[in-house]
């Protein structure tokens, strides 16, 4: 019996800290915590995303549902102002993010900075910035990468060096020869041949992570 009691203990004192640190997100209207919950105001009978720029209640109206549906299924309406039951800023960012990296793979040359922003419908600025931070990595090194693996694949697969650098989206083998070092670390022929002879070297270094 008290092995019970105390498991209940444990269990509601987890939720008052987990409902403890939404409410704090809620009233930093922290937009990191969009999707991760939703917050439902008792008063008004409607459900809001952590970083509606409504007024937000007081605490003793509000309850959370983890999902847009959790709170739909307990009577509340979506909030007209974040409008909790769309996707979010971040996830509109992310799609249009991962639209133009479909754009880069099915390209047969690298779309140009103006291109990829166009089909966003963002400047060459923000585009540039957002895929930069969403993706990690800049519009041009995304698709250097992306040509350097079918210039992999195409070596292992095609019949020449010069038809693999060709099929790989290179429009003169002179250009891939100037990068070599930078893209196969070896000449295409030593990479097809599986690299024999080759001496790899490598370096060890502290990291925080």
């Amino acid at each position: 019996m008290m092995r019970g009691m105390q498991t209940n203990d444990l269990t509601q004192a987890n939720a008052l800290e987990l409902d403890d640190g939404r409410w704090a997100a809620v009233v930093a209207r922290d937009a990191r915590r969009d999707g991760d919950f939703y917050y439902c105001v008792e008063t008004t009978g409607v459900y809001c995303r952590p970083s509606c720029p409504s007024r937000p209640a007081k605490r003793a109206n509000v309850r959370f549902c983890a999902t847009a549906a959790d709170a739909d299924a307990a009577g509340f309406r979506p909030c007209r102002r974040c409008r909790p039951d769309e996707p979010s800023q971040q996830e509109r960012d992310a799609q249009k993010i991962a639209r133009a990296c479909k754009m880069i793979k099915a390209a047969e040359a690298p779309p140009t900075l103006a291109q990829l922003a166009r089909a966003a419908g963002l400047s060459p600025h923000h585009f540039h910035r957002l895929f930069s931070r969403i993706s990690g990595v800049t519009p041009k090194a995304y698709a250097q990468a992306h040509r350097r693996m079918r210039l992999q694949e195409e070596l292992k697969e095609s019949q020449t060096v010069t038809e693999a650098i060709y099929g790989s989206g290179y429009h003169s083998s002179a250009r891939l020869y100037a990068t070599t070092d930078e893209t196969l670390g070896m000449t295409p022929s030593a990479y097809r041949a599986g690299a024999p002879r080759e001496t790899i070297r490598f370096a060890i270094g502290q990291s925080s992570l």
